[in-house]
């Protein structure tokens, strides 16, 4: 993605930007993770000061790079795995490494006025100088990535009204999220077990066929491991339609099964099962077929 799109820096958080000259250098791979779960224009939910039954909704509309706004995902240029390489930002088209990285936040509006539609129990849990006054927490939560709900707690840097950019005179409000509290909930319901098999991957759509791998099974879930040996699959999305190759060494171990997708990231998905391929047509997996699939793949290689 190497495209700038309305990206204009702010002269306030520049200085403040400055006030961490001498701040340690952010791992681009964390700002990546963050980014996969919190990208901008996503809808989210968060709650203030870790009161998790004050549940309200925002979206991020932009992050600040050592004090320069993004406003496009389009503005950050990626290596081949997905990491950052780089942020544009402004009419000028600034550029920063994302090796120099030591102030990563991000901007959300003031969603100051939905209190006043909380209750009154509710209200008084909030600081009486509002959710959002500097030095406040502010946890963030997004359904966005493979791996179900992810949160990060942030810390409010300050509340600004922006000069210019597609948000000029909005209230909005910087947050610098604490890139260790960054968390993932598996939304599964049957816990998963790793294992490492490689596989073919066929997507009828884009008639596709390469080479992947299962990490682990869940149930009659699967997620495989995308991208192997530098070959990016095409785009594939939730609902469409996969078929899994499996051969588990012996010729009477031959697998071909439909998935459907229900998750995708950058480097994996997670499919459903659907059923077996036997003849040309599908059949629905019985539970001792199920069964037979899972210790199959359990025991590859042993």
């Amino acid at each position: 993605m190497l495209k700038s799109l309305f990206g204009k820096n702010l002269g306030s958080a520049k200085e403040e930007h400055a006030g961490h000259a001498a701040a340690a250098r952010i791992d681009p791979s964390r700002v990546r993770t963050l980014i996969e779960f919190f990208p901008i224009g996503k809808k989210l939910r968060y709650y203030p000061e870790f009161n998790k039954d004050i549940v309200l909704d925002t979206l991020i509309v932009a992050y600040c790079v050592n004090g320069h706004f993004v406003y496009s995902l389009e503005s950050i240029e990626t290596d081949a795995d997905g990491t950052p390489t780089a942020f544009v930002s402004g009419e000028n088209e600034i550029r920063i490494p994302a090796s120099g990285i030591k102030l990563f936040q991000l901007l959300v509006p003031d969603t100051s006025d939905l209190e006043m539609k909380l209750d009154y129990l509710r209200r008084a849990q909030i600081s009486r100088h509002g959710q959002f006054s500097k030095g406040n927490y502010i946890s963030l939560m997004s359904n966005a990535g493979i791996k179900g709900v992810s949160t990060v707690d942030t810390e409010v840097a300050k509340q600004v009204v922006l000069r210019d950019g597609p948000y000029a005179q909005m209230n909005m409000v910087l947050l610098t999220p604490e890139l260790n509290t960054l968390s993932v909930s598996d939304q599964r319901r049957k816990p998963r077990t790793k294992t490492n098999v490689p596989v073919t991957v066929l997507v009828p759509t884009e008639n596709y066929s390469g080479q992947c791998t299962i990490v682990d099974i869940s149930d009659a879930d699967l997620r495989i491991r995308l991208n192997e040996k530098g070959e990016a699959i095409p785009p594939v999305y939730k609902g469409d339609a996969m078929i899994v190759d499996i051969r588990l060494g012996e010729a009477e171990r031959h697998y071909s099964v439909k998935g459907s997708v229900i998750r995708r990231s950058s480097e994996t998905c997670v499919i459903r099962l659907d059923g077996q391929i036997r003849d040309g047509r599908l059949s629905p997996f019985s539970p001792l077929d199920l069964l037979e699939l899972k210790a199959g793949l359990l025991n590859y290689g042993k």
